[in-house]
């Protein structure tokens, strides 16, 4: 098992996650239990170090000159704290996984994914609309984030985080999500239309 992988597994331990990383690449659920407001951004913190590793970008994008990887998150996120502390500075296979922290969403260019917690929702659907067509995997967490074009939204069920995906949205923006990522997904989309369901 590489860095990356001990990494995420020491998340998932650390917030006694029911799931490894192994199980999760194996299994089919993709979820974990929520167990309190820290617990719950620590382990949304691993599935955005993970999502990572499991999307393909465009070839100039992730050919870069860069050896980062970077998840933007605006300066008043209030979740940038505990992001940053889980997660900013773990190597990613040759990369290194950096969060980055933007004054505005047009500060994008050189972010690979770009994460919205629901406190952000009165931003949400113009940071989308300023993002749209440009390689940046989109993460967030309302009801309409994947209508107002969002890419992964997360979502509690019975206390346990899943997640959901827009394929149309991502390849929109020329991002590939590998289907083990798919796999674990509760519901695939193209647009507002579901075309997969997982366990």
């Amino acid at each position: 098992m590489g860095p990356a992988n001990k990494f995420v597994a020491e998340i998932f331990g650390r917030v006694r996650c029911a799931v490894s990383i192994i199980a999760l690449l194996s299994a089919s659920t993709g979820v974990c239990s929520a167990q309190g407001p820290d617990a719950e951004y620590q382990i949304k913190a691993a599935f955005l170090f993970h999502f990572a590793q499991l999307v393909d970008w465009p070839g100039d994008v992730a050919g870069s000159a860069s050896q980062s990887i970077n998840l933007c998150v605006l300066e008043d996120e209030p979740q940038r704290q505990e992001i940053q502390t889980m997660v900013d500075g773990k190597p990613l296979g040759s990369r290194v996984f950096h969060v980055r922290v933007l004054h505005q969403a047009q500060e994008s260019q050189g972010c690979q994914l770009f994460f919205l917690s629901r406190d952000m929702a009165r931003k949400q659907s113009a940071i989308l609309k300023s993002l749209h067509g440009m390689p940046v995997l989109t993460v967030g967490e309302t009801d309409s984030f994947l209508s107002d074009g969002g890419m992964i939204c997360f979502h509690l069920d019975a206390d346990r985080i899943r997640f959901d995906v827009d394929l149309g949205a991502a390849e929109s923006s020329h991002l590939r999500i590998s289907s083990r990522l798919l796999l674990l997904a509760s519901n695939v989309l193209r647009g507002n239309t579901q075309t997969a369901e997982a366990r």
